[in-house]
């Protein structure tokens, strides 16, 4: 018999209480017992402990999620600056960058299993689905293009995979706020707050939170855009593979009255 160690317990969380007073719960047939024996072990012990413990659940997290709220927390505070003259033309993308951010982390909460798929979202990526259509397109295309990597699956997770770039572009935001912070001027009197910032430098900074702002767009809308490939990838597949191993019968069907000449060009 398989047996799981430490498990003992599981079967407790079920609540069966009943005594049985007229032996209509049979025991299994030895039969029964030897086929329960050729199984494989259905569950760990980590499985079982977490059952018994009620203690399922907590096994996802956002790698990036520190640095995407502080980013946007930051890009908030830079608007907040930019009320000081000749600053103005930062505020428009510090406010989007926050925006960005905050639907990046809402984005990658999906991709980590933290928001899981309980409803019918047919256009964004989440962990479960996107791992599964991935698979079945690695098998497919190892085969039709001997891709021997992980991108058929990986491409709708992208945005996970560049923590150390949204790190850099933290620091440097960070960088920027205590830059734009410390060149204000007067910033008690409300009718000469002003910056000392060069407009040269202020374009710089302008420019750079727009190139972090369209980064994290781009690898956002890639996933989402390849999930929507994968997905009709795999309708594809599907819909082509019922004509595939026909039986002799539905070989009959199709050929004498269902298909048409393309389809029996393709399986004749």
């Amino acid at each position: 018999m398989a047996t799981v160690n430490n498990a003992t317990g599981v079967y407790a969380t079920l609540g069966y209480n009943f005594d049985d007073p007229n032996g209509n719960v049979p025991a299994l047939s030895t039969s029964a017992l030897e086929h329960l024996n050729t199984m494989p072990v259905f569950i760990t012990t980590w499985q079982a402990e977490d059952i018994r413990n009620n203690n399922v659940g907590g096994y996802y997290q956002n790698p990036l999620a520190t640095d995407l709220i502080n980013l946007a927390n930051t890009s908030l505070t830079i608007s907040d600056l930019s009320d000081a003259n000749g600053l103005s033309n930062l505020r428009s993308i510090s406010v989007n960058l926050a925006d960005t951010a905050n639907v990046f982390i809402e984005h990658t909460n999906r991709l980590t299993g933290i928001t899981p798929f309980v409803g019918s979202d047919q256009v964004n990526p989440y962990l479960d689905q996107a791992i599964s259509y991935g698979k079945t397109a690695l098998y497919i295309t190892n085969q039709t293009d001997s891709i021997k990597n992980t991108s058929p699956i990986m491409g709708s997770f992208t945005s996970l995979l560049i923590g150390e770039q949204i790190t850099a572009n933290l620091n440097t935001i960070i960088a920027f706020a205590e830059e734009i912070d410390d060149s204000i001027i007067n910033r008690f009197d409300a009718n000469t707050i002003a910056s000392t910032l060069s407009s040269e430098r202020v374009q710089t900074m302008n420019l750079y939170m727009r190139a972090a702002n369209t980064f994290l767009n781009t690898r956002m809308n890639s996933d989402i855009n390849y999930y929507g490939n994968l997905k009709n990838f795999i309708d594809k597949y599907n819909q082509t593979k019922k004509f595939t191993k026909l039986g002799e019968t539905e070989e009959y069907l199709y050929m004498n009255f269902v298909a048409s000449d393309k389809l029996k060009s393709r399986i004749s």
